[in-house]
């Protein structure tokens, strides 16, 4: 059952259970794009952005959490001519983005379980808007790094009372203590949603970006 609660106060509760975030965006698909547009929705500009310029050869990008579309939009718009692939829970959503024609293939997936994909499968990762609802943050990032191939790149972000309430650092220390991932920029709390969630207050957001594997040697190593 889709919660009976206005759109912006539920994104702030950000439920973390499944079946309701399917529910709530296979309902709101089609006017999603267009309300977002009137909240100044910053994030998926920010990290198409962060994309081409950190890896500006990449291939193939996995978009995670892609809803309708609107990073795969980005990308495209910013010259990325490579293979886009899109996950997401909601269906309508899905259907959306592959009638915009910026992904060469969505498909639905419950983001909380392994990712549908190989062990080094695409070059860069992004991951915009969906950790509110990933609450095992991790679990979540080890998984995304386990996919983009050595050296490639990965873009999340996560809302800024979130952060630390998920103890996010600790978590970005530690996989980069593991050589799981390089950190290159973390930057927050950042713009995100400047006019909130159609109503609420502003929402700030993290901006993380890494490079998987461990950093390079230097002469000096």
């Amino acid at each position: 059952m889709v919660p009976e609660v206005p759109i912006g106060d539920w994104l702030h509760q950000g439920s973390t259970d499944p079946d309701e975030v399917a529910d709530r965006y296979d309902e709101w698909a089609q006017g999603y794009d267009d309300d977002l547009v009137t909240w100044n929705y910053q994030a998926p500009a920010v990290v198409a952005d962060s994309v081409v310029s950190r890896h500006p050869d990449a291939g193939s990008v996995l978009d995670v959490g892609c809803g309708t579309g609107l990073v795969g939009r980005a990308l495209r718009a910013r010259g990325f001519t490579g293979r886009l692939l899109g996950l997401d829970i909601s269906q309508a959503s899905l259907d959306v983005a592959r009638q915009g024609g910026a992904y060469d293939s969505v498909e639905q997936a419950d983001l909380q379980q392994p990712l549908p994909l190989d062990d080094d499968s695409v070059d860069a990762l992004v991951c915009v808007g969906v950790m509110t609802y990933l609450p095992e943050v991790e679990a979540v990032w080890r998984e995304f790094a386990r996919v983009v191939r050595p050296g490639g790149v990965l873009v999340t972000t996560q809302r800024d009372d979130l952060w630390d309430a998920r103890d996010c650092q600790s978590v970005v220390d530690r996989l980069a203590a593991e050589g799981i991932w390089t950190p290159l920029e973390i930057a927050g709390p950042a713009p995100y949603l400047p006019d909130g969630y159609g109503g609420t207050p502003e929402v700030d957001c993290y901006y993380l970006t890494a490079r998987v594997g461990g950093s390079e040697p230097t002469a000096e190593d």
